[in-house]
């Protein structure tokens, strides 16, 4: 049988007397990323002392391919960090598993996250939350849109492409 993978480190064990629990953590290796969670995981740990995570890291190049391959076989990891646009195939696959409602309810995470997080909700069920997300900006010279005849920054691509043509 397939292990399912949670993508959330905010687990609930009933029993603060079961033996410590050690889940592994795995992720593309980006340096910063690796900092941050290493610091996330070390506050986790010290307030769930009966939980231990073991962050592993892969290339970012190979990663998707790792989880993969691994999931399927039962050698995959407990919860891992995916790049958002891969949830719908691992959600297709039966990779994963859909974030427990008790512990992260539709109407909270709807309410509370930014609007990004609706690409992690799949027929209803939330399969994922986000770690970070990055922000795109557009940099460009008003003064060369303005002798163009372009009174805004553009909004979609085409509008984008059109300013480029207009501008060269």
């Amino acid at each position: 049988m397939k292990k399912l993978l949670t993508l959330a480190l905010g687990l609930s064990l009933a029993s603060a007397s079961a033996a410590p629990v050690t889940l592994t953590y795995w992720q593309y290796d980006f340096a910063s990323k690796v900092t941050t969670m290493n610091e996330l995981i070390k506050k986790f740990e010290a307030a769930n002392p009966d939980i231990k995570i073991k962050q592993e890291t892969f290339p970012y190049d190979a990663y998707s391919q790792k989880v993969a391959s691994s999931v399927p076989a039962g050698q995959g990891p407990d919860v891992v960090n995916l790049y958002y646009g891969w949830l719908p195939q691992y959600v297709d696959a039966g990779y994963l598993q859909q974030l427990p409602t008790k512990d992260f309810p539709t109407a909270t995470i709807d309410s509370t996250y930014a609007p990004m997080v609706k690409t992690s909700k799949m027929s209803g069920k939330y399969y994922a939350l986000p770690t970070s997300v990055r922000t795109l900006a557009l940099f460009y010279n008003k003064d060369l849109f303005k002798e163009a005849g372009i009174a805004q920054p553009p909004k979609t691509w085409e509008e984008m492409i059109a300013a480029g043509q207009k501008i060269v």
